[in-house]
């Protein structure tokens, strides 16, 4: 799809018809009319207020654009912008506070800008680049994660893109890497001047095995991948590098596991910086009780959904040997349901391709690997991790999802989760409306598809299991409730995620106590239960995944009341997704507006 042009559409059909009516007119020839040897075109016009305003503004959002991925090369490659391959933050103190102060320049002059005089696109531009630029200082000041946070210097020791992104040969990505690698070395020194202990204990135990896993990736799969790639020369440098660039992951792990022992508990953000967390992350200004509740209610409503199904519910799963055509089959039909039911329309033609995890992302059950949206090659691969071979066959039987979760999980990344999601971001009509992701629109969509998908009735045809934990392919379907335990039990997760946000960071909540609540009010097993406890300290806002459903929701049910007999699911869908991945409070608006316009 082409991009529109930048600056107001209506400006420009404006001046286009001045252009056709301005001047003396040509004259009409005819029969007794002979034509001038010269025929003189009418003098330009003079470009009308509103056309110049949207140039200004569109000039200076180009500027924006270019400033923030020079200082964020990481974000660029992952977009799919490859003249940023090779590139990394340059994080020293120098470079880190002169960001800052551009940021807070950018942000005053962008005040200067009225939406009233824009076209509605780029009026959300605006909106789109204020919001990426107080999240980002949100980041700086109130988190000083500079100087607190190990996470924020990843982007260097990440070479991920090289390996999973397929959009060059190997050996050109190859070539890129290294000097990523190369210049990542010259910027380690920094990380070690810019960390100030003491740091937040559960912060500096999760992120000190972090970096050791990035040692370990280095050292494994990232050098079987490239070792043997390019010349002598190039396979000497990346040797190098590659190995010199492990040893520092490890030099970063042991400092981050020293300081553990005098780690306090400074990721806590406190009631006044959490709301503005909840400003500056989600364009949202509201109450902390009012906030608390929407988590709170939603809980308790899916809660006793869960705790009355469970009886009823016989849990099945494949074996483990069938567990990735299971993913497939569901993947299959989850997409030809969409389909033929309306639910949403496909952005593109192509296919997720389901596949086996591979060794370096073997950490996680199931995720989405996709092109960026500016990938001129673009490619999408559902990974589905298998239990490990060489464990007990009891191991691997309690590793493989159950149907229902499988069911859930497919759902959310692919059809018509992640998948059909980021399609759309391809399509979005900006530049910057491709470029900007929230955290709750992005995994908000996903979880609200599954909710939605089984309201629609979206009950696959797979073979049962057995009691002996094998599959019998003559048995067809799986039990209702089992795909629907399996649905609520994610969201039982999600919302245990909102509540222990909200308890770690403004009610004095221990990393203990919001284990225990993960289990006794949301159902999960121990050792999840303390990793999901965990990921709040270092990930306050992954309240995201619930607050985007429930905020998706709201804005279904107010289509639905204003539309009337026009409301389709798909047209409300479409109408969604249509402006990339937004924080859901910044186009509630605007989607209302475009489902008005519709006849």
């Amino acid at each position: 799809m082409a991009l529109r042009p930048n600056g107001s559409s209506a400006s420009l059909l404006a001046l286009a018809f001045l252009a056709a009516c301005g001047g003396e007119p040509t004259p009409v020839l005819g029969p007794t009319t002979s034509a001038p040897e010269t025929v003189v075109p009418p003098p330009d016009p003079k470009p009308d207020a509103a056309f110049m305003y949207s140039r200004a503004f569109a000039d200076h959002r180009d500027r924006v654009i270019a400033e923030w991925l020079a200082a964020e090369p990481s974000t660029g490659r992952a977009l799919g912008f490859h003249e940023y391959d090779g590139k990394v933050e340059d994080v020293s103190a120098a470079a880190l506070d002169a960001r800052v102060e551009q940021l807070k320049k950018t942000r005053t002059e962008l005040e200067s800008f009225d939406p009233k005089n824009l076209s509605d696109d780029d009026a959300l531009d605006l909106k789109l680049l204020k919001q990426q630029i107080d999240f980002t200082l949100f980041g700086f000041t109130e988190r000083d994660q500079v100087h607190k946070i190990p996470q924020f210097y990843e982007s260097l020791f990440n070479v991920s893109n090289y390996v999973e992104r397929e959009y060059a040969p190997v050996a050109e990505r190859g070539a890129k890497l290294v000097e990523h690698e190369e210049a990542a070395l010259g910027q380690v020194p920094h990380v070690f001047e810019n960390l100030k202990l003491p740091l937040s204990r559960p912060i500096a135990e999760i992120t000190a095995k972090n970096y050791a896993g990035f040692a370990s990736y280095l050292r494994g799969d990232v050098a079987k991948m490239f070792a043997g790639v390019g010349d002598d020369a190039m396979k000497a440098r990346f040797a190098k590098a590659n190995a010199a660039l492990a040893k520092e992951a490890d030099r970063l792990a042991a400092f981050l596991k020293k300081a553990v022992a005098t780690g306090d508990q400074s990721h806590v953000l406190g009631k006044e910086r959490y709301l503005k967390l909840l400003k500056a992350q989600e364009g949202l200004e509201i109450s902390l009780e009012e906030f608390k509740k929407m988590g709170a209610d939603n809980l308790a409503l899916n809660k006793a959904a869960y705790e009355e199904l469970l009886p009823k519910v016989k849990i099945t799963r494949p074996a483990a040997k069938d567990l990735l055509e299971t993913g497939r089959q569901i993947a299959k039909q989850a997409r030809q349901f969409i389909v033929d039911k309306g639910v949403v329309a496909l952005a593109t033609q192509d296919d997720a391709e389901v596949r086996e995890t591979p060794p370096y992302s073997r950490w996680n059950s199931a995720s989405i690997e996709m092109s960026g949206p500016f990938d001129k090659t673009p490619n999408a691969f559902y990974y589905v991790t298998l239990p490990d071979p060489k464990w007990s066959k009891k191991e691997q039987e309690g590793y493989v999802s159950t149907y229902g979760t499988l069911w859930s999980t497919t759902v959310h990344e692919v059809y018509p989760g992640h998948f059909v999601q980021l399609r759309w971001v391809d399509r979005a009509p900006s530049k910057i409306q491709k470029m900007v992701s929230s955290y709750s629109f992005v995994e908000g969509w996903a979880h609200y598809t599954e909710q939605m998908m089984m309201e629609q009735g979206f009950i696959p045809t797979l073979p049962a299991a057995t009691k002996n934990g094998t599959v019998d392919p003559h048995v067809a379907g799986v039990d209702t409730n089992a795909i629907h335990i399996g649905q609520l039990s994610d969201a039982l997760l999600r919302n245990c995620r909102y509540m222990a946000s909200i308890g770690m960071h403004t009610e004095g909540m221990t990393v203990a106590q919001a284990k225990d609540m993960f289990i006794k009010q949301c159902h999960i097993e121990p050792k999840e239960a303390e990793e999901q406890a965990v990921r709040g300290t270092f990930d306050p806002g992954y309240f995201a995944y619930t607050l985007g459903k429930l905020q998706i929701l709201k804005l279904r049910d107010e289509a639905k009341e204003k539309m009337g007999d026009k409301f389709t699911i798909e047209r409300f869908h479409d109408a969604l997704l249509s402006h990339g991945s937004p924080p859901v409070a910044l186009i509630h608006e605007r989607v209302l507006k475009d489902l008005a316009a519709l006849k």
